[in-house]
């Protein structure tokens, strides 16, 4: 009986939280975009550490 209401909460809020996704998405893009971007930065510098300083 709890698991079910518990099971109702959740997908009534991933229904809800899909409805407004308009106004969410924008800002996912821009933080997943930002945050690929400082992984990308990242892993040039990892990169050139092992190919300069190490040597391989």
């Amino acid at each position: 009986m709890i698991g079910e209401v518990v099971q109702e909460r959740v997908t009534t809020g991933i229904a809800a939280a899909a409805t407004t996704n308009v106004l969410w998405l924008p800002y996912i893009q821009d933080g997943a975009s930002l945050a690929l971007t400082v992984l990308g930065i990242v892993w040039l510098a990892v990169q050139i550490y092992y190919k300069v300083w190490r040597g391989k």
